[in-house]
């Protein structure tokens, strides 16, 4: 890779050699329990990717498969078990769900110490007043990224392409942590790109393949892209226009192996965090 494309697997390796060291002093492995509902091949894929982040690590791992038509009071039952049990350090309800469950509802009964996703009302709640304990785990990988690349955020102009829980709302919150002036737009603003043109870092999670162009993009500044898109012809792309975007870029991140290894690695920090009951950021 050139200079100015950050590779995600790269910094990931690097943390995750981190986390070895940490797991090895641990009493026991940090353990972390998934609840995946139905047969969304997406989330299979991530699944798949998280036990195989955990084995590197020596993170021990469970999914527990529940069917499609599972009724709510099932999973809040399973999820309750998961709760009292003393082995389970955390607990990740997978999404999408079926439309008949309501995922606010469920993450809401998933106990606040077992939060691995940081994203139950109360943890969020924490993001606001500046506490990081445990955060949502894509804007975390993000923030571990630029802090990686020597990205300066004080003081800097960011665009946010997503009003996500998830992704968005979570991400502005870090930033302005941080001292950056966000701005935060998606796929129904006006004129979307006098807003990401102006930006000194730009991080784009509509999930819209080619939505940005090389003449939304400032010259010289990062772009971050956390979009994960399938063509009909069966190739991943972001929502950025890589080639073109490149050339203007001073970073930027490629789809694969930009964001996707820093989402999982902030799941398997996460993890460690919540198993380690020392922890004064918990």
């Amino acid at each position: 890779m050139s200079n100015s494309i950050i590779d995600g697997r790269e910094i990931a390796g690097f943390y995750e050699e981190k986390l070895k060291e940490k797991i090895a002093l641990f009493e026991r492995p940090p353990s972390l329990h998934t609840v995946l509902i139905g047969e969304d091949e997406g989330s299979k894929v991530y699944v798949g990717v998280k036990d195989r982040g955990c084995k590197r690590v020596g993170i021990d791992t469970r999914t527990h498969k529940l069917n499609e038509n599972v009724k709510a009071h099932e999973v809040v039952k399973l999820i309750e078990k998961l709760n009292h049990d003393e082995k389970v350090d955390g607990i990740l309800l997978q999404m999408p769900l079926p439309e008949h469950l309501d995922a606010a509802e469920r993450i809401s009964r998933i106990d606040i110490s077992k939060d691995v996703e940081g994203m139950h009302p109360f943890n969020l709640g924490k993001l606001i007043t500046g506490n990081e304990g445990v955060v949502p785990c894509t804007p975390g990988g993000i923030i571990t990224m630029l802090e990686y690349e020597g990205v300066k955020l004080e003081g800097k102009e960011v665009c946010i392409v997503s009003h996500s829980p998830v992704v968005g709302k979570p991400m502005s919150l870090m930033l302005l942590n941080r001292n950056a002036t966000v701005r935060v737009v998606h796929e129904y603003t006006d004129n979307l790109g006098e807003h990401t043109s102006k930006a000194d870092l730009l991080i784009t999670a509509a999930g819209i393949p080619g939505l940005i162009t090389a003449d939304m993009v400032k010259n010289n500044s990062v772009v971050v892209d956390v979009g994960m898109n399938r063509l009909e012809n069966g190739e991943l792309v972001g929502d950025v226009e890589f080639d073109e975007v490149k050339k203007r870029c001073e970073k930027i991140t490629p789809v694969p192996g930009g964001v996707g290894p820093m989402t999982v690695l902030t799941l398997l920090q996460n993890t460690v965090k919540l198993a380690d009951k020392e922890s004064e950021k918990i």
